[in-house]
């Protein structure tokens, strides 16, 4: 009886344990939107994210539109403790390399487009709340990207998204 005892109390532990776990990787929908531009119609893609501490994380992104794309890795630290905290803000800053493919003459004329890439520098705060029950966490924030070769900075982009916490 002791032993079984013994047994039940360390599979108990052993559940208890994994419950606290925490998810390191992340992989979800990401979203932005420049507020100022209406001819900026958004761009969507996927994202994941590595949290390699309590408050330090970083994250990869590709996403883009009909004649745009966009990779580009961040990284974020987060005020509150993630393991006492399901509500978190956080502030990033990463680099990213966007593809351009446009046609520079007239629209009714078949020619070949023109590909341009431009190295962008993001910074970025925002709040983002994490579903234990199921491992989901959404987010949102405010986003101002610098072009390099342009020298200018393009701020006003709303970005949202939505991970799925794996592991």
């Amino acid at each position: 009886m002791k032993n079984i005892s013994l047994l039940f109390t360390l599979i108990m532990l052993a559940f208890t344990a994994s419950a606290q776990e925490n998810h390191e990787w992340a992989f979800g929908f990401y979203g932005d939107v420049q507020l100022e531009s209406p001819t900026y119609n958004g761009a969507f893609g996927i994202q994941g994210k590595y949290d390699f501490g309590t408050f330090s994380s970083v994250q990869a992104q590709v996403y883009g539109r009909n004649g745009y794309v966009a990779a580009g890795a961040d990284y974020l630290f987060s005020f509150l403790d993630r393991e006492q905290s399901n509500f978190n803000v956080f502030l990033g800053a990463g680099l990213s390399q966007d593809f351009y493919r446009f046609n520079e003459d007239e629209v009714d004329v078949v020619t070949p487009e023109a590909r341009r890439s431009f190295t962008v520098a993001n910074g970025q705060l925002g709040v983002s709340y994490y579903f234990p029950e199921v491992n989901v966490s959404v987010y949102g924030g405010y986003k101002v990207k610098y072009h390099f070769d342009w020298e200018q900075f393009d701020p006003n982009f709303i970005m949202f998204g939505l991970r799925y916490h794996l592991w």
